[in-house]
């Protein structure tokens, strides 16, 4: 009896040990994509309007706890009323802002296996894009289009979790905020016919909270 017990212990010490070390196997690499929604504040608030963000991003898992990686992004940002105001034509606005950011993650233990609660820091490159196209009501078919862009370094806190959906799929929803500062007052920008002007930016900082939501696929 007590021969059985003993085979049978050590066992289960087996298949505990397996599924664990699968378990560990699992997280060495997530790849996956996201969708956000960004709702810019501040000065940069009162010219933009919410908008989506789209995301890829690749991690490695250095231990049970410790994650390093990357991710490219693409946010997609209309005009608020704050180009409303002239009478005499309409605006057509879009900012843009591509980002490549490298980022480390920490994640908690939790009483479930599959909830993997982390908070991370990313810190890279952005490229920010304002078109604007002016079409007059006033002054014949007067048609001015300009285009601001300016390249800058930023960070992101970030603040999620992780499901286990599957063996092989997560879901990922977090809270972020991405800031990006130091834009200069003025900057030079290109008319309709690609000769340079100076532009009153009107803000010197960029500021967007986000929500996102997507799915990683574990190897």
């Amino acid at each position: 009896m007590r021969f059985k017990s003993t085979i049978f212990f050590l066992l289960a010490i087996g298949i505990c040990s397996a599924v664990k070390a699968q378990y560990y196997k699992e997280k060495e690499l997530l790849v996956g994509a996201s969708v956000g929604y960004q709702y810019p504040l501040g000065d940069f608030g009162d010219q933009a309007k919410a908008g989506p963000a789209f995301r890829v991003t690749g991690q490695m898992m250095l231990n049970k706890k410790i994650g390093v990686g990357a991710e490219i992004a693409y946010s997609i940002l209309g005009q608020d009323n704050f180009w409303n105001g002239n009478h005499f034509g309409n605006y057509d606005v879009n900012y843009n802002i591509a980002s490549a950011q490298f980022k480390g993650s920490y994640f908690f233990e939790s009483w479930d296996r599959d909830f993997r609660p982390y908070t991370s820091l990313a810190f890279g490159y952005f490229h920010y894009q304002n078109s604007i196209s002016f079409i007059s009501t006033s002054v014949g078919n007067l048609n001015q289009k300009r285009t601001i862009k300016e390249n800058k370094v930023g960070l992101t806190p970030i603040i999620g979790f992780l499901y286990n959906l599957s063996s092989t799929w997560s879901f990922d929803m977090n809270l972020r905020y991405t800031y990006i500062p130091d834009f200069p007052e003025t900057v030079t920008a290109n008319d309709e016919n690609g000769d340079p002007y100076q532009y009153f930016l009107g803000f010197d900082k960029i500021s967007l909270p986000e929500l996102s939501i997507g799915l990683f696929y574990r190897f």
